[in-house]
């Protein structure tokens, strides 16, 4: 939904405010028009039977929040494993790289990988928040497998660190993949027409309530429409794992920079204390 994409590119606090602004003013302004223009003489005598309906309705559609929470929660936790598993692999990936006893083309092949790495945290993770793919990243990943596919390993311990290299770069390969489709799993289109008619009804049946004092009415019917506002804003959230607050980083892509980086400063003071 490209209106929910423009959505979660706003701050996650001007976004919530948004939300819940939103949800309380239609709530407080429905509730004061019905009371105020739409005069139905029947609400008393029949109030306790509107307060049993209204509570049915609101917990059915408590259930149904409630279920997308969980739904959207446990894609969440899902794609966080799998980004996990893929940081995993790729560090393991790099020291395979960085131990090679080849140096030259232990050199060669890492100034592939960095560049891939490179990539993905300043093209890829950024492009997924806009529910875009980032085709520079998949180039810089085929030429690392087109590296190592070139690789002359001379001795039997070298041919088994090649094998272990070609199976990280495939766990790699795998996790990202995954990755990749992941950014794609938002609740359907169709799925957001109950949620929303289901929000609007319950707010329906809440101003069919009853209540004589009227500001009273629609304070309360303003906390409701704030509180589905509220939930709204959690399941778009979690929705979205690559964007707002709660986005996966590629911490395990940053690490190997920072290992990179603590490598270099380290040969450098060996080369220091031999001179």
């Amino acid at each position: 939904m490209d209106f929910i994409d423009k959505l979660i590119q706003l701050p996650p606090f001007l976004l919530f405010l948004l939300i819940i602004f939103l949800g309380g003013i239609i709530a407080g302004l429905s509730t004061y028009l019905f009371n105020r223009y739409i005069k139905v003489n029947i609400l008393r005598s029949h109030n306790e039977v509107t307060g049993f309906l209204f509570l049915a309705i609101a917990s059915f559609y408590a259930f149904l929040l409630s279920f997308i929470v969980f739904m959207v929660w446990g894609q969440l936790n899902e794609t966080q494993g799998n980004v996990s598993k893929e940081g995993s692999s790729a560090l393991g990936l790099y020291r395979d790289i960085k131990y090679y006893p080849d140096t030259i083309e232990s050199k060669q092949l890492m100034i592939v990988y960095l560049d891939f790495v490179y990539n993905v945290i300043d093209e890829e993770f950024p492009n997924m928040g806009r529910m875009k793919s980032s085709r520079k990243t998949t180039e810089s990943f085929n030429r690392v497998f087109y590296k190592m596919e070139h690789l002359n390993p001379k001795n039997q311990f070298q041919i088994q660190l090649v094998a272990e290299m070609f199976n990280h770069l495939n766990q790699l390969d795998t996790y990202r993949g995954l990755r990749s489709t992941t950014k794609e799993n938002e609740i359907p289109f169709p799925l957001w027409f109950p949620i929303l008619l289901g929000g609007i009804i319950t707010l329906a049946c809440a101003m069919l309530l009853d209540i004589e004092h009227t500001r009273m009415h629609v304070a309360l019917n303003s906390l409701l429409g704030i509180f589905i506002g509220m939930l709204l804003y959690i399941i778009i959230l979690l929705d979205h794992p690559y964007s707002g607050s709660l986005s996966i980083k590629p911490e395990s892509y940053k690490l190997i920079f920072t290992m990179e980086q603590w490598d270099k400063e380290l040969n450098l003071e060996t080369a220091i204390q031999i001179k």
